[in-house]
């Protein structure tokens, strides 16, 4: 659910050829094993790329593909094995490889072409630890099978659940939940290692083309099959024998927070917390984000306002109206130039337009009014990409239907992504680079822990 600077997502994804392991019969695939974010537009004028081509390479993990092949931090990624890439493009190009196959990226380097080459590694499982162990099993959505991770305490019994929905972006949450410091190679890993190691059955699932996953690509995923898989996930956990039923919470992160008022309302739970998301219409929290972050970005107030006028006119035309883009670039000649900035690739975000219209169509107030449960809404104060009022207006709304099940609190100096930073101009311009504030950690802790004290 991030408009500007927060396209940020970690490639774990592989061949087609990977080992199966005997406690799961979902293969398991390689890893590029580097998270990525957009070329800015400016960059890309200067070094003539298309609309759409190339990505800035962010610090590799240790031990995986990238930095076997000698990716830096910066490096503009923009083929691999011959072939262009770019956000939608380059998670296929990657799981088409089968594993050990040796992988040739061509990057700019310094304003240099360097070529780059390194056999396709399997990603490294998650250990566990001494409380609790992990378990790779997987769940049918649409007849394709999505990769869940699942932690159990080791101590003998029922224990709650939490079922994590992560935000929209393609980002692999399999890895170790210990060692997770919360950069965007292991976001709301700390989050979930609090649960984990605290006596909680926890799941995560990774979404269609990422990871083991099957199906995708992730570009072409639209809204409402999204739901579906993690609609599958929560049936999942409350199946499990170690998870006591009456007792499973959700935490929806960025978009996870749209989606999960919807798979509660179907599949109804203990408690539910969402951190970033929205909760008023969608072309409404876009408009606002047009605004907000051009102008904490520095932009003049005149520039901002055009910027808002000409998004909001394309978003109507391809959001409202079903237009493609180069429709309304053919019939709006004028709007042709920010189109393509906002919009690369006909791409909004990395999505195709018809995940937007959908996840535009939805009353989600309607969703918060009818959910019987309690409800934990949180803002990081921040955090530039999500909004204080949308979090409000969820808690309002859930007590004005059942006054006292809805909370609202805001977490001082925590992003987006749970980093923590004095004020929101610093945030945005080190989005991704900050250190893991564990605030709202403790906050969703203490929250779940007093609904366990009560009787259910």
């Amino acid at each position: 659910m991030i408009l500007s600077a927060a396209l940020l997502f970690s490639l774990h994804l592989s061949s087609e050829t990977p080992q199966t392991s005997s406690a799961d019969s979902l293969p398991r695939r390689g890893a590029l094993g580097v998270p990525f974010a957009p070329v800015p537009p400016d960059l890309a004028t200067k070094l003539k790329l298309k609309a759409g081509e190339g990505l800035v390479a962010q610090k590799p993990l240790p031990g995986l593909t990238a930095e076997a092949a000698g990716v830096r931090e910066g490096d503009i990624i923009v083929r691999l094995n011959g072939k262009s890439v770019g956000p939608a493009t380059v998670a296929a190009a990657v799981r088409i490889a089968p594993s050990g196959k040796e992988l040739r990226l061509t990057a700019i380097r310094d304003g240099k072409q360097v070529e780059l080459r390194a056999n396709l590694q399997e990603r490294h499982r998650d250990p566990g630890n001494a409380n609790y162990e992990v378990t790779y099993s997987h769940i049918v959505n649409n007849g394709q099978r999505m990769r869940t991770i699942i932690t159990t305490p080791k101590k003998p019994g029922k224990h709650p659940g939490f079922f994590f929905i992560q935000g929209f972006s393609p980002i692999s949450y399999d890895f170790p939940l210990e060692t997770a410091t919360g950069n965007v190679q292991s976001l709301d890993g700390p989050i979930l290692f609090d649960f984990a190691n605290s006596g909680f059955v926890t799941i995560r699932v990774e979404k269609p083309g990422v990871g083991d996953s099957e199906g995708g690509p992730f570009a072409q995923l639209n809204y409402m099959d999204e739901i579906g898989i993690y609609r599958e996930a929560l049936k999942q956990l409350k199946s499990l024998p170690s998870v006591d039923a009456k007792n499973v919470f959700i935490f929806g992160h960025s978009m996870g927070g749209a989606f999960g008022p919807m798979v509660a309302l179907d599949d109804p739970v203990r408690g539910i917390a969402v951190y970033g998301t929205a909760a008023r219409t969608w072309m409404e929290y876009l408009q606002d984000t047009l605004r907000y972050q051009s102008l904490l970005a520095g932009d003049t107030y005149e520039s901002v306002d055009e910027q808002v006028r000409q998004g909001g006119r394309i978003m109507a035309l391809v959001l409202g109206e079903g237009k493609t883009v180069a429709q309304v670039k053919k019939s709006h000649p004028e709007l042709a130039p920010f189109a393509d900035s906002l919009m690369p690739g006909g791409l909004f975000n990395g999505k195709t337009p018809k995940f937007w219209a959908q996840l535009a169509e939805i009353n989600f107030a309607k969703y918060w009014a009818k959910l019987d449960t309690h409800v934990l809404s949180v803002h990081g104060a921040v955090d530039f990409v999500s909004y204080e009022v949308d979090h409000k207006l969820i808690a309002d709304i859930v007590n004005k239907a059942r006054p006292g099940k809805g909370k609202f609190v805001s977490v001082p100096e925590s992003d987006h992504l749970f980093h923590k930073f004095p004020t929101e101009a610093e945030a945005q311009r080190n989005y991704s680079r900050g250190t893991y504030n564990p605030a709202f950690s403790k906050v969703m802790m203490e929250w779940i822990r007093g609904i366990l004290a009560e009787k259910s």
